[in-house]
């Protein structure tokens, strides 16, 4: 049995919804994609929502559309994903990674506030895993200091924090739609806000910066979402609930198979609706396993279970060597989490057969290799 860690839910009513854009021959941002923004928007419960072509796309245009530019500093989570850093590079800022805890894995708040300076602009917390970050903590760090929050949901469709959704909490948020996550379009991204303003420049921003025909009085570029990928969003979004709802029964599955494991330390969820499950990541007691999390994923894929880390600490990475002068000791929480957290299987095509086979394999690799 060979199990992959995601795979995207597909059915005949998105390969109906792609025939019908190609058969209409409005392949361009249109009607769908207009219609998919809409709804959307609604059920995150925002006024607006502007599609861009990846979440990538949407990070920069969002911080763009703040007003983000050289100089200024952005405070980032040091265990993302690498986009949620290099987006702001690309404005001519500087990211500034802060720890994370190690009950959700998004930024301490108390970590923030010490990378905070003259220069700061914005704060990035981040969903990791489908997972809401303590966005109390962190808003009250950012109005203290007059901060702009975009929320990056890229992981986190529908997950709520004290019963709001996820990308409605911030100044603007942000969604992906790649194939891992609880919904896709292929690749495709989302912006969402209450501020018509901000929302205005987004739109501009993802047009070239076109505000009337050949009138270019603002910076932009081609980030527009494609019809076709608009009208399988419009597909994805019908059966997101089911989606959500499915990985949340998995996890659930996994925590009660995994929670009598001295070796295992299984997700921390606040409430069942905080969390979406885009992944399910366990850490590993290292001092109770004869076995590294490295060699442990070795031992899985043996058996045909896919796993992997995600992510390692952006401090450490090539790409920011010279631009950030951060060092392994002020992370320890993130160093931690890269030495010991492995995501495996989950998606909704998982069956119970499935499931089980991945306990059977989690938990036969965790006994065998426990310390005597």
């Amino acid at each position: 049995m060979e199990i992959p860690l995601a795979r995207p839910w597909f059915t005949e009513e998105e390969a109906q919804a792609a025939y019908d854009v190609v058969k209409s021959q409005w392949v361009i941002y249109g009607p769908r994609t207009m219609e998919f923004e809409r709804q959307f928007a609604d059920l995150i419960g925002v006024k607006h929502a502007i599609a861009v072509n990846s979440g990538s796309t949407a990070l920069l245009v969002a911080q763009a559309a703040a007003g983000i530019g050289p100089g200024d500093e952005v405070i980032v989570p040091d265990m993302t994903f690498i986009t949620t850093a290099t987006s702001c590079i690309y404005l001519g800022a500087k990211p500034v990674f802060a720890d994370i805890d190690l009950s959700v894995y998004g930024m301490a708040p108390t970590d923030i506030e010490r990378r905070i300076t003259d220069r700061t602009k914005a704060i990035i917390p981040v969903h990791y895993a489908g997972q809401t970050a303590d966005m109390s903590g962190i808003m009250d760090v950012a109005n203290k200091h007059n901060l702009t929050v975009i929320e990056d949901a890229a992981e986190a469709h529908l997950a709520e924090y004290n019963g709001r959704k996820s990308g409605s909490i911030g100044k603007m948020g942000i969604f992906s739609f790649t194939p891992s996550k609880p919904m896709t379009t292929g690749e495709g991204g989302m912006i969402t806000t209450d501020d018509g303003e901000m929302a205005e420049r987004c739109r501009l921003i993802r047009n070239f910066g076109d505000c009337g025909k050949f009138e270019w009085n603002l910076l932009g570029f081609n980030f527009r979402m494609p019809e076709v990928m608009g009208a399988i969003g419009l597909a994805q979004l019908r059966k997101l609930q089911r989606a959500v709802s499915l990985r949340r029964e998995i996890a659930r599955r996994y925590t009660e198979s995994f929670r009598d494991l001295a070796s295992i330390i299984t997700p921390y969820v606040r409430k069942s609706e905080d969390a979406c499950f885009q992944l399910y990541t366990i850490r590993l007691k290292l001092d109770v396993l004869a076995i590294t999390r490295d060699q442990f994923i070795k031992e899985l894929a043996k058996m045909g279970v896919s796993s992997r880390l995600y992510y390692p600490c952006l401090h450490r990475q090539g790409v920011f060597q010279g631009l950030c002068y951060q060092r392994d000791v002020e992370f320890p929480n993130s160093m931690e989490f890269e030495r010991t957290a492995l995501s495996i299987p989950i998606y909704p095509q998982l069956t119970h057969q499935e499931t089980e086979y991945v306990i059977k394999v989690v938990r036969r690799t965790a006994i065998e290799n426990t310390r005597s």
